[in-house]
This record gives C-alpha cells, structure tokens and sequence, in this order.
C-alpha cells in the first residue's frame, strides 16, 4: 500500500510526495520533521519478501544490513547520494537517503537526437570513473539506466542513484531444499545484458559495463536501445546503421569498435572493468570537439573525494595551455587508493584480477566480515584484518579464498619470513553467460589453501592464544619450509585468452614470484606458456592435458595431471570392455584439450578395430545453439552407436551442452567423457533420469582411492565437507613446489626451481601419488588414471554419487546409503 501524504515514519519523518514505483521499491520525498532545517530527503520503501520460511526474512535481514554498509562507504562520495537512515517499519526496510536536485539523463536523451562523439566520450569517462569507484569497492549496480544517472543542478555532476542490489532482498525465497534464493532478475529491458536475465547469477562488473555502452549507444543513434535490433545468427546489437528517415551514425572505428566490445551478447568477449574501457578511450585520437550543450559542458568542481577526469579535453583550444597547467600541477586524487596510517607504508598496487589479500576476486561469498578484512589488508593493517578474516572463515568454511588471505595476513602479523608462489584460476565460467558461478576457481584454490596452511601452521608457536583458532589446528601437521612461510598470489584469467596473456605478463615481472600454479585449461596455457618459459618462471598446471604440450615441450612448464593420450586410452578400454565398436564425437574443435582428446581417442580406438565418425552440422559442442535433442536423434540413425563427448574445460558453453546431451540419451546408447564432466551438474542431471548405467567418466583420483590418505580425511575437516580431483591435483601442485623448495634451500631462485623439478632423482609426494617428471616433455611420470560411474547414494546431495568404475555399488564401495 503506498504511504500517503502526512505519513510519518519511524516518528521522524513526514512523507511529502511519491517519487516512483517499481516492480520491487518505491521512492518518496520527506522532510526530516525533528531537523526540519535539513533538505528533503529522499525514502526507499523496500517490502519484506513473501515466504513461509522464518529464515528467508533473517537473511533478508542480513542482506539488508550488508548494503546498508555499502551504501554508508559508498555514500562518502559525491557522485553517490548520501545514506542517513535506514530501519524496519510495518513490513518493510526502509532507507533514507540524499535527495539529489537535479535531472534525470533521460531527459538528455530526446528520441531521434544523436550526441557527437566528443559528447559521449566525455558522458562514458564520468560515468566510467564512478563504476572504477563501487567496482572497486566491490559493488555491482545492477541497474544502470539513464533514469538512475542524475545530473546535479548545482556543479552538472553525474550522480549513480537506485542499486539494485537492495531491490533483490524483496525477490528472497526458499527451494524445497532449504536453500535461500532470488526469485525474479533485477534490472531493466533494454540495458540489462543476457546473462543477468538468469535470476541465479552473481553479478559481475561486467553487467554495469554493458548498460554503460548501450547508454552511450543510445546517445550516439538518438534510439532507444529496445528499437535496436539484434542480430538473428550472433544476437549482437545492430546499431551502426542509417535508414532513409534516420542520419547514419557519427562515429570513429575508433569508438565503434570499444562500444561493441562494451555490449558483446557473450560476457567473456566483453572488457572485464571499468579500468580497461577507460584505458581503451584514454587510446583514441580524440576526436574534434563541437560546442557542446549546457547541461555537459560545465565543468566540475571537486565532490567531496577530490576528482578530475579529463573533462578539461572538451575546452576550447584557447583555454588548454591553461587546463594543461592545472592537472600537472594538482595529483590526480583516486577514490581507489587505500587509506594509510601514520607510519605505514603504501603497498603495491596489485593488477586488476589479481590479488594477495587488498581485494575480492572470488565473489560467490559476500559475507562483511571477509569485506572488512580484505580493507584492512589493503590498509596493512594485517592484525585486524586476520581477526576478521578468521571471522569470515568461521561464517563460511567453503570459501577458499578467505583461507588464502588469512594465511597471507598471518605472514605480515607475525613478521614472518616467507616464499611467495601464485596460481592463476578462471573465475568466471560460461561464454553464454546463462549461468555465472566459481565453482572451478573455488575447487582448485582448495587445493593449493590447504597445502598453504600445512606449511603455515608450522610458525604459529604453541604459546599464541591469538592464533588458536587458526583453520587446521589440532588435525593438520605442521610442515613450514626451514622456518619460512608460504604466500599465495591469486591471479584471475577468466578463461579468456587475451586476461591470460594480461596475467602472464604481470606474474612473470614480480620478481618475488618464484613460481606459478596453472594456468587450468589447455587453451590458456597454450596461450601463455611461452611468456613464462621466455622469463624463466616454472609454471606448474594440474588441469592442461593437450598432447600439443607435449609435441613442443618448454623447459619450464611442468603438470601434475596425466595427459589426453593417457585419459584417451582409459576412455577407449571402458567401451571395448562394453563391447562398443562405433563411436560418434561430440567436442570443441578450436580447444587444444578437447581437441587432442578427440585426436588421441580416434588414433587408439580404430587401432583396436574401432569405427570414429562426426556427424556433420552436429558435432560442435562449442556451438551457442547446440541442439542436444537432435544430436541424439541423429546417433539413433547409425543404430548402435555409442557418444563420446568431450567439452571443453568450461571456456565455452560445452560442459552444459555435453551434460544436455547426457540428459537426452537417458541410458540409451553408452557416453564416455573426460573429467572435465566431473562436476555437481552432471549428478544433477543423473537424479533426473531413472538409469545412468552407461555412463563413464575419466577421472584421476577419488577419495576412496586417495594415495595419500590423510588427505581426503583433512580436507573433509578443513572444508567441512569433500573436495574433488581438481582440489587434488593442485594440492599436488603445491606440494610439488614446497618440496623443491625444501631441497633447494637455503636460496632458491626461479633457474632452481626448474632444475630441481628436472632432476631425475627429484620426488614429491601427493594425493594422487608420487610426483616425478620427465626431463625433456615436463610430463608426469606414472600418472594416475581411471574411470568413475554414477550410482545410486540417497544420502549424497543428489541421490547420486560418483565412485571408481571398480566399484558396481555404491556399498561395494563401502558408502553408507541408508
């Protein structure tokens, strides 16, 4: 029900006017009645979500304290309204907030008006410094649209109003399973991109940068971005065009080309932050400046946070020389620089997607807690930052990220000696978009975490009370390297190639970097293995398999998974076992590991009289548009035939294509896989169907089948649940490099490192066995294989589990089911 005129709530404030009303919120002016000298303000009506369930209102509850505390930050500058209240009344959050005089950009953008390209660049850098601003401080807008864009009457300052975020917490509700979540996606037709239509994804800088460039789209074209059309085949916006009742577009490649990458339909292909989309711009000749209209030819003066943002380009000629003197002599003040203590030294700004601890990467896990310790981190404030880090490690015990920066915040506490290596994990996942986890980044982190806190348990000494509580303690042994510590540099390639190179290139140039676990996929280590090889930096990988690596072997890149002739070789013995003698392919053909995959099987499988075909139009699971239900219609016209599917390692949307096609065949015909189909969503999928028998999946190390057997045990402790084979192999990674740098002692250097894990003789011990490479390839010798089914398991998360193929059952495996 909407609040009338009069109404005043919480015994403060008087309801003056209704602002607006969306599906989630509504928006009123009032006056502050016990400081009725202060301006209208502005009050957010968000409602209670409805459900049954007690624990849906808590952690709306919690959600609503969480950004309430990111408005408060936020709010500390100027081109943010202010936050002054917030409280709970009659069924609904409330938040009371700056009333921002001023008008709203939509009025700027009149239908069929087309801004010049001066215009929009200098639109896109203001908008785009206040995105570094929240992005920076880990808030994604959801929302942008140019109703949320203000521009202050007083200085024509842009202001970013209504964050999405805190519409969600009405859409809150339960699964049958208990899990709490949204119900409804938050944003507006028209600027909101594909993948943020999925009410289950986890918002990403990336959202806000699409709205932004159809924004600027829309100014340049004069057209509302819902009249754009979309291109059937590639679904991108057609927007550079002209008709014979509409002017064709002004604009530069230049331009044209960062726009279109800024609203790419598939995410990946997008820039990744707001820090890239101005650096592209910063790159462009700019263009000749018309005169420009009142409402942006203004300039700024300072907000509240000193800015400049190079408006001074838009002046007239006469007066640069003048604007030139201003910005060399005035330091360009960032809102994205820590705050330092007296005393403390400023640390080194980490590149974007990397991180030892001064940002969130990971950003499944949203818990304050982990917010506050990565600030105080950023701040050098270790001590306060490992209290509340082991604080966010006590709320969420799965986040592995948490674990690596408590143990990198206790190196800098204790004043610890220490080594420094870096893993680089792909973070985001599906090039579609429809779905956006971490599960893959989460499950490798585990791996290299719990090696990490092994080693650093070792220099907590007996007598510190502070550090009782530390993750592992009481389970774990101890294994300092000779007194050293172990820090951890989390670096993100998303499974883009060109984030790749990026990260390549920034690790290589640490110096204190002595060396790297990954990449994961084959197709990034392709793509990055020469950078290392070419600066001597070992770069270790537990999940490329491509025989490509193998044909032309670098002298420092070495893996601790087998590779796709050895996980081939298990794929075609389980289907002669079965009695299968034709095979249809399903794969990627432009990805080095499922193509070497497909290559391997084909060579083995017909040298054992077996029959390889692709079936035209159809055996691409790369393809957005795979069509799983037709796949399988088309193997059901060759008669018997089993499916061999071979996605790749989540760089495209082939997992989800290949677990589609798992779903179709039922148990029809005989599937078999590589392990990258080892993963929740193909269990998922087996609870749906009422037989899964013909199914196989390689894998290369099973809890039950553990060679190190404290291992599955301390990570079901730690985690307080299980880890896979990709938690394994990068546990093995990391043990690999703690033990070379054991034996190296005392000085190791990157040149001894690689001939440490060279030398013959050199052995480390892991999960999945012993560790031992070949000189010339950098392969792993003796590598661990095999093959897992799915069985039936009602205690298990999905009805289902996977188990060693050796096991028929799921008792025969020893599981309690009952």
């Amino acid at each position: 029900m909407c609040l009338n005129p009069g109404k005043i709530l919480t015994g403060r404030y008087r309801i003056i006017a209704r602002l607006g009303q969306g599906g989630f919120a509504r928006t009123y002016t009032a006056q502050d009645i016990q400081n009725p000298e202060n301006p209208p303000c502005v009050i957010k009506e968000i409602p209670f979500p409805q459900s049954e369930y007690p624990q849906v209102l808590e952690q709306a509850r919690r959600r609503f304290q969480r950004e309430v505390m990111a408005l408060q930050t936020l709010g500390n500058d100027s081109r943010i309204p202010e936050l002054f209240n917030h409280f709970e009344e009659n069924g609904n959050f409330y938040l009371v907030q700056e009333y921002i005089q001023g008008t709203p950009l939509s009025q700027e953008l009149i239908q069929r008006q087309q801004w010049t390209e001066a215009d929009v660049i200098a639109l896109l850098r203001e908008i785009l410094e206040i995105l570094i601003f929240i992005h920076h401080r880990n808030v994604i807008h959801r929302d942008i649209t140019p109703s949320n864009l203000m521009r202050r009457t007083q200085n024509r300052q842009i202001v970013l109003i209504d964050f999405g975020a805190v519409k969600e917490i009405s859409t809150l509700t339960c699964n049958t399973t208990g899990e709490i979540l949204t119900s409804q996606a938050i944003g507006t037709r028209g600027y909101m991109p594909a993948e943020q239509y999925n009410p289950h994804s986890t918002p990403q800088p990336y959202n806000d940068i699409y709205a932004v460039g159809i924004i600027a789209i829309q100014a340049l074209t004069g057209r509302h971005p819902n009249n754009l059309p979309p291109d059937p085949e590639t679904c991108e916006i057609v927007w550079h065009y002209s008709t014979s009742d509409h002017p064709p577009v002004q604009v530069s490649d230049g331009l044209r080309n960062i726009l279109n990458q800024m609203v790419r339909y598939h995410f990946q292909q997008r820039y990744q932050s707001a820090t890239e989309v101005l650096q592209a711009l910063d790159s462009l000749q700019f263009p000749q400046s018309s005169p420009l209209p009142q409402s942006i030819a203004l300039p700024q003066p300072p907000g509240r946070l000193a800015r400049w943002n190079f408006r001074w380009l838009l002046f007239p000629v006469a007066g640069l020389a003048a604007a030139l003197a201003i910005v060399l002599l005035i330091p360009r003040i960032s809102p994205l620089i820590p705050r330092i203590s007296p005393g403390q030294t400023q640390p080194t700004p980490s590149a974007d997607g990397v991180s030892s601890g001064e940002k969130l990467l990971v950003q499944t896990s949203a818990l304050w807690s982990k917010q506050r310790g990565i600030n105080e981190f950023a701040d050098s404030n270790y001590p306060e930052a490992l209290k509340l880090l082991k604080q966010s490690w006590r709320e969420d015990r799965r986040d592995p990220e948490t674990l690596i920066y408590i143990n990198n915040a206790l190196l800098k506490a204790i004043n610890a000696e220490y080594y420094t290596i870096a893993i680089v994990v792909p973070i985001r996942r599906n090039q579609d978009g429809s779905i956006i986890n971490a599960n893959l980044a989460e499950e490798l982190l585990r791996g290299i975490a719990q090696a990490q806190t092994e080693v650093n348990l070792g220099l907590i000494k007996p007598n510190d009370s502070s550090n009782k509580d530390f993750p592992g303690q009481g389970f774990i042994e101890p294994k300092a390297i000779n007194k050293k510590g172990l820090k951890v540099i989390i670096a993100d390639d998303g499974n883009i190639k060109s984030y790749a190179v990026k990260r390549a290139n920034y690790l290589v140039a640490q110096p204190d970097i002595i060396a790297v676990i990954g990449h994961y996929t084959s197709d990034m280590t392709v793509e990055t293995v020469d950078i290392y090889n070419r600066n001597k930096l070992v770069a270790i990988s537990p999940g490329s398999t491509t025989e490509e690596l193998t044909r032309k072997p670098r002298k420092y890149f070495f893996r601790t998974a087998p590779t796709t002739s050895i996980e081939a070789e298990d794929l075609v013995n389980q289907l002669i076992s079965v009695g299968v003698k034709k095979v249809a392919v399903f794969y990627n053909p432009n990805s080095p590991f499922s193509a070497s995959v497909w290559e391997e099987f084909k060579k083995q499988f017909e040298a054992k009289g077996g029959a390889t075909l692709r079936i035209s139009n159809y055996y691409d699971l790369s393809k957005n548009y795979f069509n799983a239900e037709a796949a399988i219609k088309e193997v059901e016209k060759l008669g018997k035939t089993a499916l061999l599917v071979i996605p790749d390692a989540q760089v495209t949307s082939s997992v989800e294509n290949a677990i589609e096609m798992i779903k179709a065949n039922g148990d029809r015909n005989w599937i078999v896989g590589p392990w990258t189909l080892y993963e929740p969503r193909t269990l998922e999928v087996a609870k749906q169907l009422k037989s899964v028998e013909k199914l196989g999946i390689s894998v290369f190390w099973h809890p039950l089948i553990s060679f190190d057997k404290k291992f599955p045990q301390n990570a079901e402790k730690l985690w307080g649940g299980p880890v896979n084979i990709r938690s394994a192999l990068t546990y093995d990674a990391s043990r690999t490099l703690i033990k070379a740098l054991v034996e190296m002692q005392p000085e190791p250097s990157r040149e001894g490192m690689q001939k440490t894990l060279a030398d013959p003789n050199f052995k480390a011990e892991g999960a999945t066995g012993i560790i031992e490479f070949d000189s010339k390839t950098g392969n792993r010798k003796n590598p661990p294989k095999g093959m897992a089914h799915i069985v039936p398991c009602s205690r298990e998360q999905f009805g289902v589990t996977f188990v060693p193929i050796e096991f028929p059952t799921a008792a025969a495996a020893g599981l309690k089911c009952d």
